[in-house]
């Protein structure tokens, strides 16, 4: 597992990074040790399975906050919870998406989001679906991310979102875009399940909306 988020991080990173002022040795870009024990905490029973709208998913929202600050990221649009609502089912679900920011060393309208989902399944007939890949790795990554741009400036703004209510057809996904459909965002990177291959494969998949 660590390998290959060693692997898709560095990758990722570069991508989002290009024409940044410096990029440092790979070797110092972030601590492996710190993203695994992310992952572990984020997957543990104590956050209850992070589904949407449960105690376990709040406990997650302020873990999320707390490293973001801890990693000088700012908030976004002046606050890291942004509350929404929204049906499916007949029943009403109040979510919320994690935003945080790092300012671009130069002045430019072009935004690029580094984004992951921290929801997951919960509880179900009493078994905890804790998500340590599903996806604590990528929220685990997000941080990476905030400690190598807080290392390594970018060039244009950085977004770093972490969405909420995923697993009910991607409602924070869907929310956020809504929300910044006025923004130039150049680029997404989106983390997924980064965790699954045993084989140290890495998939990346292209998507061209233009």
């Amino acid at each position: 597992m660590k390998k290959q988020l060693q692997s898709i991080l560095i990758i990722s990173f570069l991508t989002a990074c290009a024409q940044t002022t410096k990029v440092e040795a790979e070797a110092t870009l972030y601590d492996d040790e710190a993203l695994m024990k992310h992952i572990k905490t984020l997957s543990s029973d104590k956050f209850e399975g992070r589904k949407t709208g449960t105690e376990g998913n709040k406990k997650a929202q302020d873990y999320i906050v707390s490293q973001f600050k801890s990693l000088n990221v700012k908030p976004f649009d002046s606050k890291f919870k942004h509350n929404f609502e929204f049906a499916r089912r007949d029943k009403t679900f109040d979510a919320t998406n994690i935003l945080g920011f790092v300012k671009g060393v130069e002045f430019s309208d072009k935004y690029i989001v580094v984004s992951a989902h921290y929801d997951h399944l919960g509880k179900q007939d009493g078994k905890i679906y804790n998500g340590a890949d599903d996806d604590a790795s990528g929220v685990a990554a997000l941080f990476a991310f905030a400690e190598m741009l807080k290392k390594n400036p970018p060039k244009h703004s950085i977004v770093l979102a972490a969405f909420d209510a995923e697993e009910l057809s991607l409602q924070g996904a869907k929310y956020f875009v809504d929300k910044i459909k006025d923004v130039n965002i150049v680029a997404n990177i989106n983390m997924d399940m980064i965790s699954r291959s045993s084989k140290n494969e890495l998939y990346v998949v292209e998507l061209n909306l233009r």
